[in-house]
Order: structure tokens, then C-alpha cells, then sequence
């Protein structure tokens, strides 16, 4: 992985910096001329989101290094407390405790999870742009590449964006700092919407229909990755803490409005994939039309 990143960031035609500038000051333009065949003018895109993971990677570990960056162990610090009337043993907490802490460090922390969810949401953009956009592309494979692209982009701009805002904060008031959620989503999508509606013509409702495609695969990496985690969380939990406690029943809660609705696990993995239910009844419809 590293020997790849290093031999195209010293390429200096058609490599790493040659790819940044032009998606970057021309998106449009770089994009339509790579899928209408002038592959030679931007890199792999294959290779072109594994440099945007292994940038992002390493600003990451940096920012942590100088305690800039709050790790995800001390954000899930306290995301299980012992509540006095609560039915659950101290110890069970302390135990459950331990097992968010030891998979934020093994998995939110890894660059194998940025390589999964980049990959994940790369796919999935690619089906939802390939549905919404099929007459702009010749095959499937031109919708994989946009997107791959699209995303790997997007990776650079937020680490950019991160690399300049987390140690300003941070020398500002010499704490941790996070980059606004915000500002980080606000950039993506400024910049999915750019690239859609001039890449692939259209306008503002191509535009639209960009962001609609970024918005429905974002949510969907979402929730397989929570689902992932989910399940590896209970698998760990019921083989660490003590048999008879309530993880042997797992609830799951979502509170809104003042409102708290408890499902089962089996409930709530069926409420997770309504959205993945509505995309195969779509792609099924425009099959049959």
C-alpha cells in the first residue's frame, strides 16, 4: 500500500498531484474527459482512493499524536455509566465498558475501517449514481470509476480541511479539537454537487439528483457499518460478561421528541434495513417497467 502511494506521489504526469489539482480546480472537465476515454490524463482511481486513505490515515494518527484530535477511545469513554436504578451490576457495566472502549481502539481507529467505508460507500454511490444517471454512462464500469473518484476526492477535502482547522483550534485554546460536522458534510456535498452537475451535464437538478445519490449511500454505509459494529459489540459482550445479566436480551433504544421506543435486536436489525428494502424494490420496479 505504502510503495504504491509513494510511486504516484512522485509522479508528476498523470500521478497523485496532477489528479488533486485538476479535481480540485476543474472537476467537471478532469471527470468527462476521463470517462470519455482520456484515462492517461488523471491516475488509477483505484489507486487514487487508496492515496486519499493513506493521507487520511496518517493526518489522523498525526493530529492525535500532538493531542490535537480527540482518539475515539476517550470520545466512548463514558458512553456506558451505571445508572443507581438500573438492574445491571456495576461490574457488568465496567465489563460492557471495556468492550466499547477496546473496539473504538481496534476498529474506528484502524485504516482497515477507512479502507472498508471508503470502499462501501464508493459501491454503493457508484449503483445509486449508475440508476439515477444511466443514460450519461456507456457501462457500469464509467459509474464505479465517478464515483470512486467522487469519493476519494472528497476524502482529500476533508482531511485538508481537518489538517487546517484541528490544529488552529487547538493552538487557539490548546485543547482537542473536532472539525464541525457541518463543515465537513458541507464540503462534501458542495463538492459531490459540482462535480455531478458538470461532469455529467444537467444543471442544478443533476446537481439535486447527486446529492439525493450521495445522501441515500452515505446513509447506507451508515447502517451496514452500524450493523457491523453492532453485532460484533453483542458477539464480544455475551462471551465477556457474566451469563444472566441483560445483555443475554439486548434492547436497543431510539428516543426523540421526549419519546423512547426499546426494540428487541432482531427489531431493530429489521428497522436498519428498511432502507436497503426500498432500494431493491426500486432497482425491481425499473427492471419490470
Amino acid at each position: 500500500m505504502l510503495s504504491t502511494f509513494f510511486r504516484e506521489f512522485v509522479d508528476l504526469n498523470g500521478g497523485l498531484w496532477p489528479t488533486v489539482r485538476d479535481l480540485t480546480l476543474r472537476p467537471g472537465r478532469a471527470l468527462s474527459d476521463y470517462l470519455r476515454g482520456a484515462t492517461k490524463s488523471l491516475m488509477h482511481p483505484g489507486r487514487y482512493l487508496l492515496a486519499a486513505i493513506v493521507v487520511a490515515f496518517a493526518a489522523r494518527q498525526a493530529s492525535i499524536w500532538i493531542g490535537a484530535r480527540v482518539p475515539y477511545t476517550a470520545k466512548v469513554s463514558g458512553v456506558v455509566s451505571n445508572d443507581p436504578s438500573s438492574e445491571v451490576d456495576p461490574e457488568t457495566t465496567r465489563a460492557l465498558q471495556s468492550v466499547v472502549v477496546s473496539i473504538a481502539d481496534q476498529v474506528m481507529e484502524s485504516q482497515s475501517f477507512l479502507v472498508a467505508s471508503s470502499l462501501l460507500l464508493a459501491g454503493l454511490l457508484s449503483l445509486t449514481v449508475w440508476r439515477l444517471f444511466r443514460p450519461r454512462f456507456e457501462r457500469g464500469a464509467q459509474a464505479v470509476a465517478f464515483s470512486v473518484f467522487t469519493v476519494a476526492h472528497a476524502v482529500f477535502l476533508t482531511t485538508a480541511l481537518r489538517c487546517l482547522y484541528v490544529p488552529a483550534a487547538y493552538a487557539g485554546s490548546g485543547k482537542a479539537a473536532a472539525t464541525p460536522s457541518l463543515l465537513v458534510y458541507g464540503t462534501i456535498a458542495t463538492y459531490t454537487s459540482i462535480a455531478v452537475s458538470r461532469a455529467l451535464g444537467g444543471g442544478l437538478k443533476a446537481a439535486a439528483k447527486g446529492l439525493l445519490a450521495l445522501f441515500w449511500a452515505a446513509s447506507e454505509t451508515g447502517l451496514l457499518l452500524g450493523i457491523a459494529i453492532g453485532a460484533y459489540f453483542f458477539w464480544r459482550a455475551r462471551t465477556q460478561v457474566s451469563e444472566g445479566s441483560s445483555i443475554e436480551n439486548p434492547t436497543v433504544s431510539f428516543e426523540a421528541n421526549g419519546t423512547t421506543l426499546e426494540l428487541g435486536a432482531l427489531g431493530a436489525l429489521g428497522t436498519l434495513l428498511l432502507p436497503f428494502l426500498v432500494r431493491a424494490g426500486i432497482e425491481a420496479y425499473y427492471r419490470l417497467r
